[in-house]
């Protein structure tokens, strides 16, 4: 994989060089490294190159599709190094990402990158997400993770983006309330100093009024350094071989299912929800199970507390309201021991598709060990 560092390297040597107005040669040389550096394998599946989409009677073609599960999850568009990013190129994408309801396209020369939400609105200004100069890595780093493979596949992406909208709405409304700031702050510090220093008063005001715009500017693209539970900062897990849990005592592993989104919640509260358990059914054992694309099992941990059937929202402890849609009343809640969940590093692939695990199922400890596919338990 290309790192951050590297691309910057590949970014100057190129700029030097007599091909950038090559659009051939800025994919080459800049925009599939950068690809890589966001996790993406270009001799997966996983890219698609020349996506045709059909625009009324003619067909046009993104430069490159990434997919999920064999569909489309970003367009991105490139041109060559020299040419400017257009709001023409960007209505373009952005128009082909709502003909294929694909929610993110990317528009990129190789210096910048524009990334826009297709469902925000109807035009750029309302569909951008971020613009980020590539030119100054590591600056804007955390910014473009969001195009991560992980970040797509764990829908961070979404949090992420919305914070970054939010964001820029409130700092456009500061600026454009700039005026009615200063004066609030003029009304305040005369309250403080009393009559007779109005002038001086006025022009700080103004420049507090100005300084607090650029701070709480500077903040926001501080805030935005990825805290626990965002991309690469989610908390971490250790992995496991399967063979090194036989120094654990017997007991039932239960295994539930999930989206490849439901990893988020997992390793971000160390639980799992929302499930209903049979009666009578006391497993010591937790395992996840992925579908597609990784169909697998790829977690394990030890179960410290399952909740009594939950009769609402509020009885709910230790998770966010955000992450309570799919709570439903008599659902219950896994909270697994601490330091105890483990990726594993021999997952229990699923090889025959009948037997893909649908609802709660339960095996014994010794039986997950040594199973060599999810049929073998």
């Amino acid at each position: 994989m290309t790192s951050f560092q590297n691309l910057l390297q590949y970014i100057h040597d190129f700029s030097k060089t007599d091909l950038t107005g090559s659009e051939a040669n800025t994919k080459k040389r800049v925009i599939e490294p950068l690809l890589e550096s966001l996790g993406w394998d270009l001799r997966s599946n996983e890219i698609r190159l020349e996506y045709p989409v059909k625009i009324g009677t003619r067909t046009a073609y993104v430069d490159y599709a990434l997919m999920l599960e064999d569909k489309p999850v970003v367009f991105v568009e490139a041109k060559a190094f020299d040419e400017s990013l257009t709001n023409d190129y960007s209505s373009q994408i952005i128009s082909y990402g709502k003909v294929e309801d694909v929610k993110w396209a990317v528009l990129t020369n190789g210096k910048r990158i524009k990334m826009f939400d297709t469902k925000a609105g109807k035009n750029e200004t309302e569909c951008l997400v971020v613009e980020i100069n590539l030119q100054a890595l590591p600056a804007g780093e955390n910014e473009l993770r969001i195009l991560s493979r992980e970040s797509i596949l764990t829908g961070e992406i979404e949090k992420t983006a919305k914070r970054f909208t939010t964001t820029k709405k409130v700092i456009s409304n500061l600026r454009r309330k700039q005026t009615e700031l200063a004066e609030d702050f003029q009304k305040v510090l005369i309250e403080f100093t009393g009559p007779g220093l109005e002038n001086r008063i006025k022009i700080v005001s103004s420049q507090l009024a100005k300084q607090t715009v650029k701070l709480f500017e500077e903040k926001a693209e501080a805030s935005v350094s990825f805290e626990k539970g965002q991309v690469g900062q989610v908390s971490k897990v250790s992995i496991i071989s399967r063979s090194m849990l036989s120094n654990k005592e017997p007991g039932v592993v239960l295994i539930c299912s999930s989206r490849i989104a439901g990893i988020e919640f997992l390793e971000k509260y160390n639980a799992w929800g929302f499930i209903k358990l049979g009666k009578n059914r006391a497993p010591k054992y937790f395992a996840l199970y992925i579908g597609r694309p990784k169909s697998s099992i790829m977690y394990f941990a030890e179960i410290e507390t399952i909740t009594q059937p939950l009769k609402s929202k509020d009885d709910v402890k230790k998770i966010a309201q955000e992450d309570l849609e799919e709570f439903k009343a008599g659902k219950q809640v896994i909270h697994l021991k601490p330091n105890s969940l483990y990726k594993l590093e021999d997952p229990i692939p699923l090889i025959n598709k009948k037997a893909a695990p649908l609802g709660n199922n339960y095996t014994s400890l010794e039986k997950f060990i040594k199973a060599k596919s999810i049929s073998d338990l």
